[in-house]
Order: structure tokens, then C-alpha cells, then sequence
């Protein structure tokens, strides 16, 4: 049998071709057949009735290249699959069409192709020491000083203010004929760092005592937002009261914050804890530095920029999801900010080109490292997160999980975690962790090609296309641009 299309392959830079398909007359013909049916009930043709015209008469009406292009979606899915099997391509995603003609019928389309990538001797090179969490006697005082400012109280004391105390005062000031500010029982903090309302105007509080009175001319500077900006303005004021602030003792202060013992049980309480999210915090760095030491140091990272387009839609849509739980409308960040939505895309470009290569450095390494996944490892992950969800929670979680989409997503995380784990200890120089399964153990063969498939020919939109290098579904290769 022969090859029913002509099928031209150029190739382009970014791991990507330009494909020509020219399809025979005699294959497209009950395309355009059907296309007039449907424009001849579209449009009046003198001497028919609506769709009774013949074909002749439709192309001499409409033209032939007008019909070919309300053809072309139905021409790409008569054509793209059989022409992509005859060109031996590996597509990564979506086709777009770049050209098209109408005598002979050929669309020209951008393929995107699987991605290389080749992290050359990672297995040698990759060693980078582990840096030490040390807690310093200062950390614990600065979370201790917090600590009691947080548990300190006002209390009245008589003694002139000064910074730090807590004053209640009237306050007037004219600036020329016009009111600036008129209030009574003022509370101010007293700051020697911020000048609040303008500046001076804390300073000139201290000193005072109870029921003195002072006048004073303080000027709002150029810069000022407000409107008296640039104008001198005199202010008058009454001392009404002074606070200070009262700290705890170090033992009250072990006692309000938890019953500790004594004062060296809250500081060792602190410590640990301090320790322990410092070392949580390390650890995070750590194995983003090793995962950006091996895309840098990789031979190969090749991809189409399609995987990066992808994954800025899916960096805007967690930045709009974040908005909403915050419950803030990202319309209004847009005013704010005097962006558009294709701005806030371009800025996450960078972001969104890193992704894209540690995924595919994790693929590559879960291929290289024989990483797989047993269907109890899945199981086991589910349940561990759902146990630290409430009931009706857990169980729309284990629901979601046990879908398809859903185990494909679990799948693609825990392969990148274990892929990771096992970087990190080559990075350290430790005995590598057991993750691996030999592909004779008689493990999960289903979770085997799923994994296959997720790193050599992609998942489903929307859960990481740019990891999986793979292909989109059907519905993708729809999407012309023309």
C-alpha cells in the first residue's frame, strides 16, 4: 500500500520541526464536500434553495481557498495522526499550523518534539557538602526579647516621656488658616525610628510631664505624601499621660509561656525549636541547590518552548488561586499594579523555564536511577496525608487521589521525591537509598508503565506536561494558529 500523504520534516532549533503534509485531492475531497453541505445552508445561492446547491457551484461561489480554510481543522484530523506515524517524529504536545494551501491542499505545521536531556556523569561529579545549622545564643535571646515584648504591659508612671513609653495627648495644628489635625486622648507610641504623623514630631513629646503643655512648628517634608506637604505647621499640645511598658521576669515569663519549669527550660524549649525549623530549612535549600546543580551542570537540556508557555499558564493560575484564598480578586492586583495578565506571565518566564528543566533533569534521573514506585508506595502516601486531614476532608482527598488524574500526579511527585532522595545522597557521598526496584522483582508492571509513559511520553494536561516530555491528547492538536 502506498503512502496515502507526502510528508516533508525540516528541522527547527528547540526541539522542534516544521512537518508539510500535502494531502491527495482524493482524500480531502469528501472534506470539502462536507464543508459546503454546511456553507450552503449558511449563505443564499440565487436559483437553490439553502443547502441544496451543488458542490461546483459552492467553490466557484465561495472560492476554493475560503473552503479549504473552514476545512482545516477537519483536514488536520484527517491527515495529522497517519502523516506523524509516516514521519517516525516523537511529538511532546500540541501541533500549531503555520501555513496552509489550498492547490494542492498541505498544511504546514510547528511540532514540538520529546525533550533530550542528558545529565552527563552526574553519578562522579555531583558533590556538594551539607552546611551546618548553628544556633547562636543571640537567635534564642531575639526570639526570648520578642517573647516578652509580646507579654509586656502598659502601666501608668510618673516621670516625663521618652521613647518607648505609650502617651496620651490633645493635639491641635494650623498650618497658616487651615486645620491639620485636631484630636483629643491621642495614644502614640513614642518611636526614636519612625517620626509618624511628620517628622519630629515624637521626639518633641519626650521630656514632657503630666499636664505640661508646649507649642512647636514642625515641616512636612517635599517628599510627603500628604497634602501639607512643603508646608510649616505649628502644633499645640497637652500632656494628658505616660505608659510604659512592663516587661515579665525571665520566670514569670517561662510561666505565661507554657508552664516551663523554669527560665533555662524555656530558652532549651526555644533552641530546639528554632534548631529544628532552621534544619527543616537547610535541608529544603539543600536539595533545591543539588536539583539546580545538576540542570547546571547537565550536557544536555533541550526542550520546546511550548513546555515553557504551559507552565507559565499553570505558575498564572496558582498566582490567581492564591489570590482567591486570600481572598483578594487578581483583577484588582492587575489595577494595582498597571499590568496585564500577559505581563504577570512574561515576569514568571524565568521561573517557568527553571521548572521545566528540573523536571526533565528529575525524569532523566528517575530513567538513569531505575526509580519506580510499588502500588502499596501510592497507597501508603495517600493515606499518610489524608491522616492529617479531617474526616470529610481525607475522604475528598483519597477520592481525588484515586483518579486518574490524580494517581498520575501522586505518580510524577513521588518519582521527583525519590529521584531527588537519591541525588542528594550522591551529592553527599552517602550509600544510596533503597529505592530502587529491579525490573525482574516482579513489581507493579502497571505503575511501571505509568511511570514509563510519565517521563518518555508525557502526561495529561494539566499535571506537568513539561516533566513528562509527553505528547497532549487529541483535543491539542486542535489548536491551530492561523
Amino acid at each position: 500500500m502506498s503512502e496515502p500523504y507526502q510528508v516533508a520534516v525540516e528541522a527547527m532549533e528547540n526541539r522542534q520541526a516544521r512537518v508539510t503534509i500535502t494531502i491527495p485531492e482524493a482524500l480531502a475531497d469528501p472534506v470539502l464536500r462536507k464543508t459546503a453541505r454546511r456553507v450552503a445552508g449558511e449563505i443564499r445561492i440565487a436559483g437553490f434553495r439553502p443547502g441544496k446547491a451543488p458542490y461546483e457551484v459552492i467553490v466557484r461561489r465561495v472560492g476554493r481557498e475560503a473552503l479549504v480554510q473552514e476545512s482545516l481543522d477537519a483536514l488536520f484530523d484527517l491527515a495529522y495522526t497517519d502523516a506523524i506515524a509516516q514521519s517516525e517524529l516523537a511529538p511532546s504536545g500540541r501541533p500549531s499550523l503555520s501555513d496552509y494551501t489550498a492547490e494542492p491542499i498541505s498544511l504546514t505545521l510547528v511540532v514540538p518534539l520529546q525533550p533530550v536531556a542528558d545529565l552527563g556523569d552526574y553519578r562522579s561529579n555531583l558533590r556538594i557538602p551539607m552546611p551546618q545549622v548553628i544556633i547562636a545564643d543571640e537567635d534564642v535571646d531575639k526570639l526570648v526579647d520578642e517573647m516578652r515584648d509580646q507579654r509586656s504591659a502598659w502601666s501608668p508612671v510618673d516621670r516625663p516621656a521618652q521613647f518607648g513609653d505609650m502617651v496620651t495627648v490633645d493635639i491641635s495644628g494650623m498650618a497658616g488658616e487651615d486645620q491639620v489635625i485636631q484630636r483629643e486622648g491621642w495614644d502614640i507610641e513614642l518611636s526614636d525610628t519612625d517620626d509618624g504623623l511628620v517628622p519630629g514630631l515624637n521626639a518633641a513629646f519626650v521630656g514632657m510631664a503630666i499636664g505640661e503643655t508646649k507649642s512647636f512648628v514642625l515641616t512636612y517634608p517635599d517628599s510627603s505624601t500628604s497634602q501639607w506637604a512643603g508646608h510649616a505647621v505649628e502644633f499645640n499640645t497637652t500632656m494628658q499621660g505616660v505608659k510604659a511598658k512592663v516587661a515579665p521576669t525571665d520566670e514569670e515569663l517561662a510561666q505565661e509561656a507554657g508552664d516551663f519549669p523554669d527560665y533555662a527550660a524555656l530558652r532549651a524549649h526555644l533552641r530546639g525549636n528554632l534548631e529544628e525549623e532552621r534544619r527543616g530549612q537547610a535541608e529544603t535549600d539543600y536539595r533545591h541547590a543539588v536539583l539546580e546543580a545538576v540542570v547546571a551542570n547537565a550536557v544536555t537540556l533541550d526542550f520546546p518552548l511550548q513546555l515553557v508557555e504551559d507552565e507559565q499558564a499553570r505558575m498564572l493560575e496558582e498566582y490567581k488561586d492564591e489570590y482567591r484564598n486570600l481572598g483578594l480578586d487578581f483583577e484588582s492586583y492587575l489595577r494595582y499594579t498597571q499590568q496585564t495578565a500577559e505581563q504577570v506571565s512574561e515576569g514568571l518566564r524565568p521561573m517557568a523555564e527553571g521548572r521545566v528543566k528540573q523536571k526533565l533533569a528529575l525524569a532523566a534521573t528517575a530513567r538513569a536511577e531505575n526509580v519506580h514506585l510499588h502500588a502499596e508506595d501510592l497507597e501508603s502516601e495517600i493515606e499518610s496525608v489524608a491522616r492529617t486531614m479531617k474526616d470529610d476532608q481525607a475522604e475528598s482527598y483519597r477520592t481525588l487521589m484515586h483518579s486518574e488524574g490524580g494517581q498520575m500526579y501522586l505518580l510524577e511527585q513521588l518519582i521527583n521525591r525519590r529521584s531527588l532522595d537519591r541525588l542528594v545522597a550522591i551529592a553527599q557521598g552517602n550509600p544510596l537509598p533503597p529505592d530502587v526496584h529491579d525490573q525482574d522483582e516482579g513489581h507493579d508492571e502497571g505503575h511501571d508503565e505509568g511511570h514509563d509513559e510519565g517521563h518518555d511520553e508525557g502526561h495529561d494536561e494539566g499535571h506537568d506536561e513539561g516533566h513528562g516530555e509527553g505528547h497532549g491528547d487529541e483535543e491539542d492538536h486542535k489548536d491551530h494558529e492561523e
